[in-house]
C-alpha cells in the first residue's frame, strides 16, 4: 500500500505565513512540522489564527486591509534630468553597498533570523524563499498565457546575494543578475560558484548602465524597485522596456500608493537620502502610460502582500506586461 502524502504542501505553509503573519517560516523544520500536524489547509489556517503572533498583528487592525477606494492620488515627481538621476542612484547605491557589507542577507529579507550572527542556521530557509518567488513567477506567466520554457534570457533586476537567482538559473538557459551593490554581487557570485551554476552573468548597475547592452526575453524584479526614488524607478523601467524583445515579458513588483507619501526631488536631495532603507511608491498610471508608450500590453495585474505590515495604508502591485511583436 502506497504511503499517503501529507495534505498540506510546502508552498501552502510558506504562503500562509506570508499572508497571515507577514513573514517566512523560521526554518524547513517548522514547515515540515506544520505539514505533519495539519491534514488540510483549513486546519493550518485555524492554527495560525489561534496563535499569539497572529492576535498581536490583529491588535492594530486587519493586517491586509486595503486603503479606501476614495484614497487621494499619490504625489510624486517621476522625471529628472540625467545629472539628477545619477545623484539619486548614487544615494541608492551608497546605502545598499554599505548594508551589503554589514548585513547583506538581512537587507534582502529584513527578518532577525537573517542577521549575520544567525544566518548560518537559517541559510536553507533564506534560499528556499527564492524558490517560492520563482514559483510565483511561473504562475504569473501562466496566467498571462505563457510558459517559462518560451523564454531563453531572463534579466533579474536587483539580484542581491542571489536568493532568487539560484532558482531562476534552473528555469532559464541564460540569466543576467543586476544590482547596484558590489558587496551583494560578490556574495551572489560566491553562492552561484559554490552551487556550480554557470549560466548566470552578474553586472553592477550604474547610471550609464542600468540594463545590459543586449536584448532579452524576460525582465523580472521583486521587492527591489520600492527602494528607489520614483524618477529612478521610471528610468529603470524605461530602459527595461526598451531592451525587451518583441513577445517578451516584464514581470515586476512596485508599490503604487502609500498613505501620506510625497516625493519632490529637491526636498529629497536637501535631506539625508541613503541614510536608511527607504520605501517609495510610483503612481500606477505613470507605469501604465510608460508601458503603453513602449508597445507593452498589460497581461496580469495583482495587488500583492509585499507591504503587509501597513494595513490599509499602502498598495503594492505586481505587473506582467507583454511586448507586442
Amino acid at each position: 500500500m502506497s504511503e499517503v502524502e501529507p495534505g498540506l504542501s510546502r508552498e501552502e505553509v510558506v504562503l500562509g505565513y506570508r499572508l497571515m503573519l507577514g513573514r517566512l517560516p523560521e526554518s524547513e523544520q517548522v514547515i515540515e512540522a506544520h505539514r505533519s500536524a495539519h491534514a488540510s489547509l483549513e486546519a493550518f489556517g485555524l492554527a495560525i489564527r489561534a496563535s499569539e503572533e497572529f492576535r498581536e498583528r490583529l491588535a492594530g487592525g486587519e493586517p491586509h486591509r486595503l486603503p479606501p477606494l476614495d484614497a487621494p492620488p499619490l504625489e510624486a515627481e517621476t522625471a529628472a534630468d540625467a545629472q539628477t538621476l545619477a545623484r539619486l542612484l548614487g544615494h541608492v547605491a551608497g546605502y545598499w553597498s554599505q548594508v551589503g557589507r554589514s548585513a547583506p542577507h538581512w537587507s534582502v529579507l529584513t527578518e532577525e533570523r537573517f542577521l549575520p550572527e544567525r544566518f548560518a542556521e537559517h541559510r536553507a530557509a533564506f534560499f528556499a524563499s527564492g524558490e517560492w518567488d520563482a514559483q510565483v513567477l511561473d504562475a504569473t506567466l501562466a496566467r498571462a498565457g505563457r510558459m517559462r520554457e518560451e523564454f531563453v534570457h531572463c534579466v533579474e533586476y536587483g539580484c542581491g546575494v542571489g536568493r532568487a537567482t539560484v532558482a531562476l538559473a534552473v528555469r532559464f538557459a541564460r540569466v543576467t543578475g543586476l544590482d547596484v551593490s558590489r558587496p551583494h554581487l560578490d556574495l551572489a557570485r560566491q553562492e552561484l560558484a559554490g552551487r556550480g551554476i554557470a549560466n548566470v552573468r552578474l553586472a553592477e548597475v550604474t547610471p550609464a548602465a542600468l540594463m545590459p547592452a543586449e536584448d532579452y526575453d524576460l525582465w523580472y524584479s521583486h521587492i527591489v524597485l520600492q527602494h528607489n526614488p520614483p524618477p529612478v524607478v521610471m528610468a529603470i523601467l524605461r530602459r527595461a522596456f526598451l531592451r525587451l524583445r518583441p513577445g517578451g515579458m516584464a514581470v515586476f513588483q512596485v508599490p503604487t500608493w502609500i498613505e501620506g507619501y510625497r516625493f519632490r526631488t529637491a526636498e529629497y536631495l536637501a535631506a539625508t537620502p541613503g541614510a536608511e532603507m527607504e520605501m517609495h511608491a510610483v503612481p500606477q498610471a505613470a507605469i501604465l502610460e510608460l508601458a503603453a508608450a513602449h508597445g507593452l500590453v498589460l497581461r496580469d495585474l495583482r495587488e500583492d502582500n509585499d507591504l503587509a505590515g501597513r494595513p490599509g495604508k499602502a498598495i503594492s502591485n505586481r505587473f506582467a506586461f507583454e511586448k507586442r511583436g
